[in-house]
């Protein structure tokens, strides 16, 4: 198998780290998804909400993967991530979906469902998340606009700590992929383990070693870990590590999304 590299931008020849970040240059980058407030083509009903809020997630990046990690089959070539209400949602404020309510929001949830293809996952603090597997048709329709606000005018901002769709809005920027040269290739990361082939990319004075300085800042697909803080536990050789690209709210951290075993975990400085 392989590892990718993960570019941002309008065009192959002129790519960035993150959306608006530091030049990158990759070897015959492919176009291979989209960042920002648009999503996948998915039925608007079955758009991700918010469990609390009932507000429809914050699409952040839709990305289209190679063979080795289309872990759910052919069938679902591709992925979209999603962030939704924040740590301070209270549970006992939930919203019940009413068709009858004279409440546009609550009439709207009522025609929602859910996604066959959702993995919803939530944070150590508490934050929603979603995971999104698309079907060749429902990645290759997008992007296309989250479902229409319809609250009432005059209606507030959520104030919950997290993002949606209708108050946190960001622009489509192209996502391209192209080989990464990463010794850990095909290997599940591990913290600290000399029993395994997976090359530490610290130092004994917690330096990069030379080989992964280049590697770092990156979000990418498989090979070498870089979390903020510890490595979580249970990752295959089958994850997306993410910075903070398309309205993302990380604290200025990383994610770390495994296509394989379903762990998630993000962690800030």
């Amino acid at each position: 198998m392989k590892a990718y590299d993960l570019g941002f931008g309008d065009s192959a020849d002129k790519l960035a780290e993150t959306p608006g970040g530091e030049p990158l240059v990759l070897k015959a980058a492919v176009r291979s998804g989209w960042v920002g407030s648009d999503g996948p083509a998915i039925d608007p009903a079955t758009w991700p909400r918010g469990p609390v809020t009932g507000l429809p997630m914050m699409h952040a990046l839709t990305l289209a993967l190679p063979a080795d990690y289309q872990r759910r089959g052919a069938q679902y070539p591709a992925i979209a991530f999603f962030q939704g209400e924040g740590q301070f949602a209270n549970p006992a404020d939930q919203v019940e979906a009413d068709a009858e309510s004279p409440d546009p929001v609550l009439r709207d949830l009522a025609s929602t469902r859910v996604h066959p293809q959702l993995q919803l996952m939530h944070d150590e603090i508490g934050g929603v998340f979603a995971l999104v597997w698309l079907t060749a048709a429902e990645y290759a329709a997008g992007p296309v606009a989250p479902p229409a606000d319809v609250r009432e005018e005059g209606t507030p901002a959520s104030t919950d700590g997290g993002t949606n769709a209708w108050d946190n809005t960001s622009p489509t920027i192209g996502i391209w992929l192209a080989e990464r040269d990463d010794p850990n290739v095909g290997i599940p990361p591990v913290e600290y383990d000399p029993y395994t082939s997976y090359k530490d990319p610290l130092t004994d004075d917690s330096g990069w070693e030379p080989w992964a300085e280049p590697l770092f800042g990156r979000s990418h697909l498989g090979g070498t870990a870089f979390p903020v803080q510890a490595l979580p536990e249970g990752l295959t050789q089958f994850y997306l590590e993410i910075e903070e690209v398309g309205g993302l709210n990380l604290g200025g951290g990383i994610a770390q999304i495994d296509l394989e075993s379903g762990v998630f975990d993000w962690a800030c400085p």
